[in-house]
Parts: C-alpha cells; sequence; structure tokens
C-alpha cells in the first residue's frame, strides 16, 4: 500500500495542485512560507483530521483558500487521495458502500468543506461517513494517528517529556490507546452506575418508609371493607327474617280471614233460616215484616258497602304513609350520594389545584436547569481560557528551558577550551572557590527548605485536625437534621388525620344545624334567611359530661335557632317548606316567659344537697346578658342529677308533683319529670349535635397546637440547615488550607529535590576545575569573562524562567478551583433532575387519583339519577293513593247518609207495625242475637283486614329496602328460604341452602353483632378507601427499584471485572511492546552512533498524595545513552544533536515495531549539523525499503538521497506551486 496521488483545489494556500508520488523516498523543498507544510496538511485532512491546532488554523473553515489581491476567495476546499496497492478493502455491511469496493486494488478518498461550515467525505466518488475512512484504514495502520506523521514538534516533545509521557508514546506504539479509552469509559460507566446505585438505595428507602404507612391505612381500609360487608349481610339477614316473618304473618291473616268469611256466611244462613221461619209462622205480618226484612237488607247492605269504603280509605291510608317513608328514605340516600358526591368533587378540586402546584414546580426545574447550563457554559468557557493561557505559559517555559540548556551547552563549551589552555590555572582557581561558595549557599538554602517543610508538616496536622473536629460536628447536626426531620413528618401526618377528622366533623356538624351541606349554595342554609340569628348548639356553654342530658332536654330543640321574632320564624318555616328541609324549632331571643319570682322554686331548698343532685340547669349552663330568658324557658325546673338511681330515690323522696315539680335530668339524657314518666335508653354511639360540636372544638385547638409544633419544628430544622451550611463552608476552607498546605509541602520537596542535585553538580564541576586548573593559560580571562557574561544570561533566563513557572501554578491552580465549580455544578443538575424526576412521579400519582374520583363521581350521577325517579315516582303514587282515599272517604259519607235515610224509614215502618212485632217478639229476639254475630264476625274481619293491610304496608318497605338498597330479589328468598343465612360469596360459589329443619339464628343475637361492628366502624374513624390501590401500586414500584437495585449491583460486579481484564491485556502489551522496542531502539541508536549504546529503563512514580485514594502510578520511561567515548548519563545531559539523534532512533525504533505504509517527516533534520544529518539520511535510506517516505526538509545531503523531488514556490503572492523533480528533468506538476 502505498500513496499513489494527491489533489487539491482551494485547500489553504493551494489553489489548485496535483501531486504524483513515486515509490521511495520523496522531498518537498521551498522557501519559508511557500506552502510545503500545507501538503502534509492536506494529507491530514483529507485522512480525517478533525483538531484545527493539528491543522495550524484557528476554525476549520480557514483550510478554504481566502484568496488575493488578484483572485477571488473560493466557497469550498477538496482534497482527494488515491492510494494503491492494496490487497483488500474490508467494508462495515452497515455502512451502506458497495461490497464490490472490497475488490478494487486503488482507494480515492476526497473531503470537501464548505463556507457554511457543511462537509462531506466520499470514497471512490461514493458519499459515506468518516467512520468508514477510519474502518478501511484501520487494518493498514495509516490514519492521522500513530506515525503517519513525525513532525519537528514530536521530536522536542520527546526531549522534554516527562517519563510518563515518554510510557504513553510507548502505549501508542502498542495499542493500549484504545484499551484506555475503553478502560476510561468502564470507570465512567462505574461511577455513573454507582451513583445510580445510591440514588436507587435512596428511593428505595423513601418509598419503602412510604410503603410501611401507606400499609397500615391499606389495613385499616381492608377492615373498613371487611367489617362493612359483615355489616351489609347481617342487615340483609335481619331484613331477611322481617320479610319472611311478615310473610308467614300475612299467610296467617289471610287463613283467619278466611275462617271468618265462613263463620259469617254461615251465620248468614242461619239469619236467612229465621227469616223464612219467621214468615212462615206469621202469615199476618209476612207483608209488614217482608218490607222491614227489605229495609233491614238495604241498611245492611248499605253499612256494607260503608264498611268496605272505611276499609278501603284505611288501606289507602297506610299505602300513602308506605310510599312516603320510601320517600323519605330514597331522599336520604339522594342526600348521602349527593355529600359524597361534593366531597368527590373537593378532592377533586384539591388534586387539581396539587397537579397545577406540581406542574409549576417542573416549570420551575426546567428554569434551574436553564440557569444551571449557562453557569455550565460560563465555567467551561472560564476554563478553556485558562487551559488556553496556560499552554502559552507552558509554551514560554519550553522556551526559557530550551535557551537555558542552550548557555549550559556554552558554558560546557567554554570549561572545555579552559582545559585545553594552559594559562587558565589561576582563574580555575578562583572558579572554584565560587562553587564553594555556592555549594555552601545551597547547603543553607536546602537547611531553610528543610526546615520550611517542617512546619508546613506541622501546619498540614494541624489543618487535619481541625478538619477532623468540622466534620464531626457537620454529622452530629446531620444526624439531628434527620431527627427533626422525621418529628416533623410524624406531627404532620397527625396534624393531616386530625384535620381530616375535623373537616368530616364540621361537614356533618354543619348539616345537622342547619348551615347546609358543604359545598352547597349560601341559599340553601338557614343563616340566608332574614331576622335568623345563630343555632342553639352555638349559643350553649355546656358544662363537660352533660352533653347528653342537655340534649335529652332539648330534644329536637337542639337544632332549632334564635330568631327576632315569630314572623322571622314564619319566614324561616317558608323557607324550609320550599326548600323541602324538613321541620325546625325557632326560639325568639327574648320569649316571653317570665318567671315567679328571681328566688329559685320552693322545692329547690329540699332537693339542693341531696345526694347525686349536681345542681339546677340554669345555674350550671352560662350565656349571655340579653338570652338569659332563653335559657330559663329552655331549662326551667331541669336538676342534673348523677345516675337514674339517684333521681329515683330523690322522686321517692320529694312530694312535688306535676306541673311545677322538679324535672330530674342524669348524665346518661334520662329524665325522670315531677309526675314520674322515665324516658331513657340506649343512646346512639357516635354522640349528639353538643358531644360532636365540644369533639370539634377539640379537634380545632389539636390541630392548632400540632399547626405550632410543626412550624417550631420547621424554624429548628432551618436552623439546622444554617448550622450544617456554615460547617460545610468551613470544611470547605480547611480542605482548601489543607490541599495549599500540601500543594506548599510538595513545592518544597521538590526545591528541595533540585538543590541535591545543584549540590551533586556543583560537586561535580569542582572536582573538574581541580582537575584542570593545572593547565591555566593567558586565553583564560576572556573565557572567563565570557563565562561569567553567560553565567549571567543564564541566571536571568532561570529567573524568567521560575518566574513563568510560578505563573503556570497560578494558572494550574485557577483551572482545578473551575473545575471544582464544573464538578458542584454537576452535582447541583443531576440533584435538581432527581427532584424533577420525583415531581412528575408524584404528578403522575395524583393525575391517576383525580381519573379515579372522576370516576367515582360519574356512577355517584348515574345512582342519584335513578333514586331520583324512584323518588318522583313514589310522589306519583302518594298523589295517586291520597285521590283514592279522598274518594273512597266521600263513598263512605254518602253510605252513611243513606244508612240514615234507610235507618229513619226502617223506624218508621217499625212504628206503624209495633202491634205485629209484639207477637213475634221471640224470633225477633233470636233474629237480633243471629244479627249481632253476624255484625260480631263482621267487625272481627274488619280488623283482620286493617291488620292485612298494614302487614302488606310492612312488607312493601321490607322489599323496596332489600330492592333499592342492597339490590336484593325478595322473590329468590322464598325460593330458598335459607339463603338469608348465606354470604355472597357462598351464594356466588353455588353452595346448597341450610335446610328448613335447621333453627333460624337469634335475631337478637344478630342485632347485638351488627351493633357491635358499627360500633367498631364508628372507632375506626377517617378511613382511606385510596390506599388499598396506592398500596399496590407503590408495592409494585418498590419491587420494581429492588429488581433495579440488583441489575445495577450485577452491572457494578461486571464492570470492575471488565477494567481487570482490561489492566491484565494492557500490561501484558506494554510489557511486550517494551521488549521489542528495547531492542529495536539499541538496534537503530548504533546505526546513529557506531559504538554507542542506549537503553529504556522503567521508573517508578511515587502515588499522587494530592489525589484521594490514588495508589502508585504506572511506572515511566526514562532514556539512558552512552555515545561513543563518553560515559553513560541521562538524555538532559547530552548536546543538542545527540538529543535529536536519540529521539530520532526512538520514534524510528517504534516505526520499525508497528509500521505504517507510507510515513512524512516534517524538518525533522533542521537541529541537525552535517555530519549526523548524513547518519540520518542512511538510516532513512534503509527505511525506505519497506515504506514510502515524504520528506520536508531544507537539507541538501536529505534531497541528495531522495528519489524525487517536489518543489513548493510562490510565483504569484498568496499561491503555492508545485514543480516536481526527478532524474534531471523538470516537469510541471
Amino acid at each position: 500500500m502505498y500513496l499513489k496521488s494527491l489533489e487539491m483545489a482551494g485547500f489553504k494556500s493551494f489553489a489548485e495542485a496535483k501531486i504524483e508520488f513515486p515509490d521511495g523516498v520523496t522531498a518537498i523543498v521551498g522557501p519559508n512560507g511557500s506552502g510545503k507544510s500545507n501538503v502534509v496538511d492536506a494529507i491530514l485532512w483529507v485522512l480525517g483530521e478533525q483538531s484545527t491546532k493539528a491543522l495550524r488554523s484557528e476554525k476549520m473553515e480557514d483550510v478554504i483558500f481566502n484568496g488575493t489581491e488578484m483572485r477571488k476567495p473560493l466557497g469550498l476546499s477538496e482534497v482527494s487521495l488515491v492510494i494503491s496497492g492494496l490487497d483488500r478493502i474490508t467494508v462495515d455491511p452497515l455502512s451502506g458502500l458497495s461490497s464490490q469496493l472490497s475488490e478494487y486494488q486503488e482507494l480515492m478518498i476526497t473531503r470537501r468543506l464548505y463556507r457554511n461550515g457543511e462537509s462531506e467525505y466520499l470514497i471512490n466518488k461514493t458519499a459515506c461517513r468518516l467512520k468508514d475512512i477510519r474502518s478501511i484504514l484501520l487494518d493498514t495502520r495509516a490514519g492521522t494517528k500513530g506515525h503517519t506523521v513525525i513532525a519537528q514538534g514530536q521530536i522536542d516533545q520527546i526531549l522534554n517529556a516527562s517519563p510518563q509521557d515518554r510510557r504513553e508514546l510507548i502505549e501508542e506504539t502498542a495499542g493500549i490507546v484504545r484499551y484506555k479509552k475503553q478502560k476510561a469509559e468502564a470507570l465512567r460507566k462505574l461511577d455513573a452506575t454507582q451513583q445510580n446505585l445510591l440514588r436507587v438505595r435512596d428511593i428505595v428507602a423513601e418509598v419503602k418508609k412510604q410503603l410501611n404507612s401507606l400499609e397500615r391505612q391499606a389495613r385499616q381500609a381492608r377492615s373498613y371493607q371487611t367489617l362493612h360487608q359483615e355489616a351489609k349481610l347481617l342487615e340483609v339477614q335481619l331484613l331477611t327474617n322481617e320479610y319472611r316473618r311478615l310473610r308467614a304473618t300475612l299467610k296467617e291473616v289471610e287463613s283467619e280471614l278466611q275462617t271468618l268469611g265462613d263463620h259469617e256466611s254461615e251465620r248468614t244462613a242461619e239469619l236467612a233460616r229465621l227469616n223464612t221461619e219467621l214468615e212462615r209462622i206469621k202469615l199476618a205480618i209476612a207483608a209488614a215484616n217482608e218490607a222491614i226484612g227489605q229495609r233491614r237488607e238495604e241498611l245492611s247492605k248499605v253499612e256494607q258497602q260503608q264498611a268496605r269504603a272505611l276499609t278501603a280509605a284505611e288501606v289507602e291510608r297506610h299505602r300513602g304513609e308506605l310510599y312516603e317513608q320510601q320517600q323519605s328514605q330514597g331522599r336520604e340516600e339522594l342526600g348521602r350520594l349527593t355529600q359524597e358526591q361534593q366531597q368527590g368533587a373537593a378532592e377533586a378540586a384539591a388534586l387539581e389545584d396539587t397537579l397545577a402546584t406540581l406542574e409549576r414546580e417542573c416549570t420551575e426545574r426546567e428554569q434551574v436547569f436553564e440557569t444551571l447550563d449557562r453557569e455550565m457554559k460560563e465555567l467551561v468557557h472560564q476554563r478553556a481560557a485558562a487551559l488556553a493561557e496556560e499552554e502559552r505559559g507552558r509554551l514560554d517555559v519550553l522556551n526559557l528551558a530550551v535557551l537555558v540548556a542552550n548557555a549550559e551547552q556554552t558554558l560546557e563549551q567554554l570549561a572545555t577550551r579552559i582545559q585545553e589552555a594552559a594559562d587558565r590555572e589561576g582563574k580555575l582557581a578562583r572558579e572554584r572557590e565560587d562553587f564553594q561558595l555556592q555549594h555552601v549557599r545551597a547547603a543553607d538554602k536546602r537547611q531553610a527548605f528543610q526546615q520550611a517543610f517542617h512546619e508546613t508538616e506541622q501546619s498540614i496536622i494541624d489543618l487535619r485536625r481541625r478538619l477532623q473536629g468540622v466534620e464531626e460536628g457537620s454529622e452530629h447536626a446531620s444526624a439531628e437534621l434527620a431527627e427533626v426531620d422525621q418529628l416533623v413528618f410524624r406531627q404532620s401526618e397527625e396534624l393531616a388525620a386530625v384535620d381530616s377528622h375535623l373537616r368530616a366533623l364540621q361537614g356533618v356538624l354543619q348539616e345537622d344545624m342547619g348551615y347546609g351541606r358543604r359545598g352547597d349554595e349560601e341559599s340553601t342554609a338557614l343563616k340566608a334567611c332574614t331576622g335568623v340569628h345563630d343555632a342553639i348548639v352555638e349559643w350553649l356553654v355546656v358544662p363537660p359530661g352533660w352533653d347528653r342530658a342537655v340534649e335529652a332536654i332539648l330534644g329536637e330543640r337542639v337544632r332549632g335557632w334564635f330568631v327576632d321574632d315569630p314572623a322571622a320564624a314564619c319566614g324561616a318555616i317558608e323557607f324550609l317548606k320550599g326548600k323541602d328541609l324538613g321541620r325546625g324549632t325557632f326560639i325568639p331571643q327574648q320569649p316571653r316567659w317570665t318567671t315567679r319570682d328571681t328566688a329559685p322554686h320552693a322545692w329547690w331548698a329540699a332537693v339542693a344537697g341531696q345526694p347525686g343532685v349536681v345542681g339546677r340547669a340554669v345555674d350550671l349552663i352560662q350565656v349571655e346578658g340579653r338570652r338569659e330568658a332563653a335559657r330559663d324557658y329552655l331549662f326551667d325546673r331541669m336538676i342534673f342529677v348523677d345516675t337514674l338511681k339517684d333521681a329515683t330515690a330523690l322522686w321517692e323522696q320529694q312530694p312535688c308533683a306535676a306541673p311545677d315539680g322538679p324535672i330530674l335530668v342524669t348524665r346518661a339524657g334520662e329524665i325522670l319529670d315531677a309526675a314520674g314518666v322515665v324516658t331513657g335508653g340506649q343512646a346512639s354511639a357516635t354522640g349528639g349535635l353538643l358531644q360532636r360540636r365540644r369533639e370539634v372544638l377539640h379537634l380545632e385547638a389539636q390541630s392548632v397546637s400540632l399547626t405550632g409544633c410543626i412550624e417550631e419544628g420547621k424554624q429548628r430544622r432551618e436552623r439546622l440547615l444554617a448550622q450544617g451550611q456554615e460547617l460545610r463552608e468551613q470544611s470547605r476552607q480547611l480542605s482548601e488550607s489543607l490541599r495549599d498546605a500540601e500543594m506548599q509541602g510538595l513545592s518544597l520537596q521538590k526545591d528541595e529535590a533540585g538543590l541535591q542535585h545543584v549540590l551533586g553538580d556543583l560537586a561535580l564541576r569542582i572536582d573538574t576545575l581541580m582537575d584542570d586548573a593545572r593547565r591555566g593559560s593567558a586565553e583564560a580571562q576572556r573565557l572567563n569573562q565570557e563565562m561569567r557574561s553567560c553565567e549571567a544570561q543564564l541566571a536571568q533566563w532561570i529567573a524568567e524562567k521560575a518566574g513563568q513557572d510560578t505563573g503556570l501554578s497560578h494558572v494550574r491552580e485557577r483551572v482545578g478551583q473551575i473545575d471544582h465549580g464544573m464538578q458542584g455544578l454537576q452535582q447541583r443538575f443531576t440533584e435538581a433532575q432527581l427532584v424533577a424526576q420525583d415531581i412528575r412521579t408524584t404528578r403522575e400519582h395524583r393525575h391517576r387519583d383525580l381519573l379515579r374520583i372522576q370516576q367515582q363521581q360519574q356512577d355517584a350521577t348515574v345512582r342519584i339519577e335513578t333514586l331520583t325517579r324512584h323518588v318522583d315516582g313514589l310522589a306519583a303514587s302518594i298523589e295517586q293513593s291520597r285521590v283514592e282515599r279522598e274518594r273512597q272517604e266521600a263513598c263512605c259519607r254518602e253510605f252513611g247518609e243513606s244508612a240514615v235515610q234507610v235507618k229513619a224509614r226502617l223506624v218508621e215502618g217499625q212504628e206503624l207495625q209495633a202491634q205485629d212485632m209484639a207477637a213475634a217478639q221471640q224470633l225477633d229476639a233470636g233474629l237480633e242475637d243471629v244479627r249481632r254475630a253476624v255484625s260480631s264476625l263482621r267487625e272481627s274481619r274488619m280488623a283482620v283486614e286493617v291488620k292485612k293491610a298494614e302487614n302488606r304496608m310492612q312488607l312493601g318497605t321490607v322489599e323496596s329496602t332489600l330492592l333499592g338498597t342492597y339490590q336484593v330479589d325478595p322473590a329468590t328468598l322464598l325460593e330458598s328460604p335459607a339463603a338469608s343465612e348465606m354470604t355472597s360469596e357462598q351464594l356466588s360459589m353455588g353452595e346448597e341452602p341450610t335446610p328448613e329443619g335447621q333453627p333460624a339464628v337469634d335475631e337478637v343475637a344478630l342485632r347485638e353483632q351488627l351493633q357491635k361492628i358499627r360500633e367498631k366502624l364508628d372507632r375506626l374513624g377517617p378511613i382511606n378507601l385510596a390506599a388499598i390501590q396506592e398500596h399496590q401500586e407503590l408495592d409494585e414500584r418498590y419491587r420494581f427499584l429492588t429488581t433495579q437495585e440488583q441489575d445495577l449491583s450485577t452491572s457494578i460486579g461486571s464492570l470492575k471485572e471488565i477494567i481487570q481484564r482490561i489492566n491484565r491485556t494492557t500490561k501484558d502489551m506494554f510489557a511486550g511492546t517494551f521488549a521489542e522496542l528495547q531492542q529495536k531502539f539499541s538496534e537503530v541508536f548504533v546505526k546513529f552512533f557506531p559504538g554507542g549504546r542506549a537503553e529504556l529503563q522503567l521508573v517508578e512514580a511515587p502515588a499522587d498524595e494530592t489525589v484521594e485514594g490514588a495508589g502508585p502510578q504506572e511506572p515511566g520511561v526514562d532514556i539512558v545513552v552512552q555515545p561513543p567515548g563518553k560515559r553513560l548519563k541521562s538524555m538532559t545531559m547530552l548536546s543538542g544533536g545527540e538529543k535529536t539523534l536519540t529521539a530520532m532512533a526512538l520514534l524510528f525504533a517504534s516505526f520499525l515495531i508497528r509500521p505504517t505504509p507510507f510515513c512524512i517527516l516534517d524538518e525533522i533534520d533542521a537541529p541537525l549539523d552535517e555530519e549526523n544529518i548524513g547518519r540520518f539520511t542512511a538510516v532513512l535510506h534503509e527505511l525506505s525499503e519497506g515504506a514510502q517516505f515524504l520528506v520536508i526538509t531544507h537539507s541538501k545531503q536529505t534531497m541528495a538521497i531522495a528519489d524525487s523531488l517536489f518543489g513548493v514556490t510562490m510565483e504569484e503572492p498568496g499561491i503555492s506551486k508545485i514543480v516536481s523533480v526527478r532524474l534531471g528533468n523538470l516537469q510541471p506538476a
């Protein structure tokens, strides 16, 4: 493989040019500035060089021909390089290049660049990617890296390189660089994976904490659901038992009604028989009796019709009451669903506010990202500027080092000439004394450095001790901050529970007091009525423990309101009627109530002080002065006693009777009035209005207390955060001071080592001067004067170099500070990303909650519509029943009037036939007995029919409850009598019902069990039913995060194994390449220095103490050479030419190990004299047998060994032109 031709169009100073490369050595010559190096740049550029610095440009567009005074600038730059002699081209199947490309022997690579920044690559005039070009040239080792181009800068780099830098040269030769890149990438991934693992573990801990809290709530919600389901099953079972009992009773009533009907028929038949007998016996009065019988039959029919009408009216009345009861139940259910819907709407609104807040937080986080990005860009800009300044300082130091080296070389030459002069003996003696004085000064300075180093070590120890104390304080503050956070979190949870319970109680209390349901319009509250003031519950100040007693005294009046006068009360009542809000009690603020006198009742003296008597209600209940009359009206004659037993004993002792006697009320709400009437029993477990109001006041006080505690905890947290920030700032300052002290210690160590080296050099020079003192000459004075001048110049350069070193160290410190700031910014950016991810996760959860609540709202809306239609239908049924009842009552009145008329005619007939009736008195008496029996049977049948109607009404109520509330079809209960004793799960599983012979469940026990379950439900308090779903979702997330944690741990292990494998591979490759390079370097060095020898030595480098956790560095490479006739010495002690040839020997040895098809040498022979150039050309000629060389040179000897010459000239200013010379023939290129 070799370069065949190079064609340039618009590249730098070449408007257009073409070079045909022959085999062997090609030399490119020309004056300075003519554009020789642009040829090298063109080859590098077309092979894919991306660094503008390597192309000697500020930006990539600078490579485009920029025009001259005579020519316009071009819009694009194009370079084509033809490579021939290819064996086989490897084509990436994913590149899109033709597979036929692998069969070509020649390859033309083209690169174009336009002024708008667009560029393109072509292979054999087919568009491709830079990656494809590098892939094709990878196996041939041709490209922008490696030994394709060797410039003068690489020689200088080897000469001034540290042992570690030389090691990198060998690693590049061995191909270890790509493994190092893989290792760096693996280390970066390892660090990122470890950071991700830490973040995942933090998230897992937080999720686990939340999971524990949600698990408790979920268990409570499941318990609530279980109890609720048990209560529902018990209610269904009780209703089923009631339904069966009513059905059985109905059957018994129907059977009894049938029996009464049969008896009535028998009695009626007997009555007809007696009438027939009476007609046969009393033929004389047959006509009269017949008339009387007809009247009586007519009266009987009217009475029967009247009785049936009355029965029908009564049935319709009961049916109407049943319909009204069902309507009330439907409205209650409708109100409950409406309240639940309103609560859901409030929750949805709260979730929407939360979602809006989360959206704002996301926006704020994005703004924080933009701010951090701007800060990062600014730091990057500052770092680039600092690095540029560092590069300029380094170049200045390198230039001064070259000047110092040249000055030292001049001094060595003067010393050599002084040795040759015989008349310099006296001058050499004085120089020896001067060197001895410098030796003493250097020794004193070294001692001062040692003392300063000892003081610096003491300062480092003190700073480390102070830093440890500050870090311990910071850890203590962090632990205390975590405790405060946990306390605030627990108090916040408790406050949320209290607030939830408080809101629920406030809603119930407000609704019970008549303020309307929460969320309703203000017009639904009694407070909106004119003349209506506060509720009685708000006005009363009841002693603790007497809430039930006061509620028992007031009864329904506990929900009453104060009004200005009865007219205002009438308006409020109309308001209740218009809004269909039920009934209410309204008390004037100044009722017309006047006590008999200001003194207590006469019986109070005898009652006061009795066992169990607490006091009068009017004395114990405190009110405002203007409402004392209302209190006296409501609680007059009311005496508070402890127990019902005490009240009974007191009533038995006192002779006072109603209506002026005392009314005794116990703590449990039992009432014993002066007449002896006792009212009491089991009260509601949830308490009444006063008890709920007292609980609301207690919860409000508890909420205020918890809020204060939380605010105090937050203030304490802020103080701890400020303290932690101050401690971190102190830690940072101490760390910087410690780092500065350690850097100062290292600097002192380095200065001491330098002085030790200077002392060794001074001792060596003193010994040399003592050996050469015998050979002084007359020329000594002039040479000594010249030496002093050189020394002064050398001292000046050394001082300048020291100043440049100091400035360079300052610049490097600034770069380190900028890097530290960039790391902090990056950490803040990462933390902001984590917070933003948490906010987005919370927003998704709230959005799902909102969707769930909206679905519940839709279901409640459908249920409300169904109940509304049912209630409306009941209203129509009530109206129909009322119309039917009124019609039956009208019929009953008409039949009553007819009965009166018939009775009047009957009395008239009886008066006319009185004399006839005397004879038939005995039969009439018997007939009357039968008639009374028939009438008695009819009354009994009427009572049974009423009982049947009542039973049917109760049965209809139970059926509607089962069907409407519990969705249970009563027909199924008739088919399977034991089905009510089975759970819904048993029914769904198809189990057989219990046989009818099995004894029924005790209804009293069932009701007690139901009451216990309801009490358990009340004790559970507010329930978060959504916690079950949230717990499942959070548990799934916890399992997912745990899996992620395991995967990350596995990845860390895999990355560590990969890094160890890379370390082993690179170590083996370096050892093999080092041994091979050692041999080649010795061989090439002997060609440059016949009779000399050279070797490469591994130098152990100390661990970098400035880097925390850094182990010992890899050993560096030092070059030790021995030119012919000289002692073994380091490269720093060689002359300039010897150093250059040694560096060339190392580069050529590396080239021989990993040869490239072609090599470009850019003026690397410039520092060599004629003799050394001869050695260089001899080696170059030998190497050209195996590779193609392009040499840019000014040396005639180098031109002499070239097979072809290409001259670069500028016949036209600013435009380079190439002229080729081969075998004496001149050919334009």
